[in-house]
């Protein structure tokens, strides 16, 4: 990404719509889960499922957020957040489910993406797009399987046990909507902070990347094209695959080299995303007090995956250079 100076209208210009951009997400996403929610769409799709669900451990909220992931995740997770502020589900619950929603976003992408990897970077970018799809389902059932395992603070089957006038009071459509209102009004300031701070270091980290990723003793892991095709993948995927395709084109990289080249330089993606995307749109819509634990398992599951599959793939390719 190229520096802007923060003294220049450029970058506050493009800050100021990039934070647009963000309240929009995040105030459109909160009122499409509060109208799934009210409308009682969850209830009559799921209803059938929620004895299954609720000897599984999932919430339904939860399993019909998946299902609106399949168009928008950020729908979903605002579902879960509506659900979780009125009390409707355990903060174990909301950050695993939360996180479960990846996945059903990305099957949405995938064809596209695939086909681009394909087209430009022929049989290396249909192998790598395989692999980032193998590896989001392999989280997926990882982060179920952690969502089964807990068991939720509230009851999910079809008949819940009677609560209290106050507490039934407080799982009203109003008592949720002024919830909501309060946590976005105190919410909305932090994400906008957060994502000014993200916007204007991330480029500086780029760089230092881009510069440094050799001589901080990687050198031995990927030859300088390889490197090459990792670091063009802070600019945009079009530009890794596209690099890629001219390395293989030019014989300076071999298909295994390429795929590892791509999967490094996706990893390395992945902090400046998580940054841009995820934290600054968590914070609009979640409780304060939830974004660590949600962060910390989106870390650990990600990039212990990542980090899984590049080693992997860096075995492989070296069997297969060496042979």
């Amino acid at each position: 990404m190229e520096i802007v100076p923060v003294t220049s209208p450029l970058f506050w210009n493009a800050l100021f719509r990039a934070e647009l951009m963000l309240t929009v997400n995040i105030v459109a996403g909160l009122v499409t889960g509060e109208i799934i929610l009210s409308l009682g769409i969850v209830d009559m799709l799921f209803a059938p499922l929620v004895p299954i669900l609720s000897r599984w451990g999932i919430h339904k909220t939860i399993a019909g957020a998946m299902f609106v992931a399949l168009g928008s995740s950020r729908s979903g997770a605002a579902m879960i957040s509506a659900c979780f502020v009125s009390g409707g589900m355990s903060r174990e619950e909301a950050v695993y489910g939360t996180l479960s929603l990846a996945f059903p976003g990305y099957l949405r992408r995938w064809v596209g993406t695939a086909a681009l990897a394909w087209g430009l970077a022929g049989i290396a970018g249909l192998i790598y797009a395989i692999i980032l799809l193998a590896r989001s389902a392999l989280r997926f059932v990882w982060v179920v399987f952690l969502l089964t395992k807990r068991r939720p603070t509230m009851t999910t089957d079809a008949s819940p046990p009677e609560k209290s006038g106050a507490a039934e009071a407080d799982k009203t459509p109003q008592s949720r909507r002024r919830k909501l209102a309060g946590i976005m009004c105190r919410s909305l300031p932090w994400a906008w902070f957060f994502f000014a701070v993200a916007y204007a270091a991330m480029p500086f980290v780029e760089r230092a990347f881009e510069k440094h990723a050799v001589l901080w003793g990687f050198g031995s892991f990927l030859p300088p094209e390889g490197w090459a095709v990792a670091v063009s993948a802070l600019a945009h995927v079009m530009a890794a695959l596209s690099s890629a395709r001219a390395a293989l084109a030019a014989g300076d990289l071999a298909i295994p080299q390429a795929v590892l080249a791509l999967l490094v330089g996706n990893m390395v993606g992945t902090l400046t995303r998580t940054m841009r995307q995820n934290v600054g749109y968590w914070m609009g819509i979640f409780p304060r007090e939830l974004i660590p634990s949600l962060l910390r398992w989106h870390l650990v599951t990600m990039f212990s995956l990542e980090i899984a599959t590049i080693l992997i793939v860096w075995s492989v390719s070296g069997v297969m250079m060496n042979g």
